[in-house]
């Protein structure tokens, strides 16, 4: 099986959901590395087609309230290790 490399930013993100419990809402991200949700979103998508997160929709609280949307580590996320170039 082929080696998978994560690029910088998708690392940052991947990195930065294992080291903060595995479940981390986009919007905490977004707050934690400094970048917007459209840039955010991408990494998350990145990372979901290597199999490594999940998106999860949860309803926000109040009448007004937006789905929030939590990025999930699956089993092999919390397995992966991204190899150093």
């Amino acid at each position: 099986m082929k080696e998978m490399k994560l690029t910088p930013m998708s690392n940052e993100v991947f990195t930065y959901v294992k080291e903060n419990g595995g479940r981390i809402s986009v919007d905490e991200i977004c707050e934690a590395v400094g970048r917007p949700p459209r840039s955010v979103n991408a990494n998350v998508t990145d990372l979901q087609k290597k199999g490594l997160v999940i998106r999860e929709k949860v309803d926000g609280e109040g009448e007004d309230a937006k789905k929030i949307t939590y990025v999930v580590l699956t089993d092999a996320g919390k397995d992966f290790e991204n190899p150093q170039e």
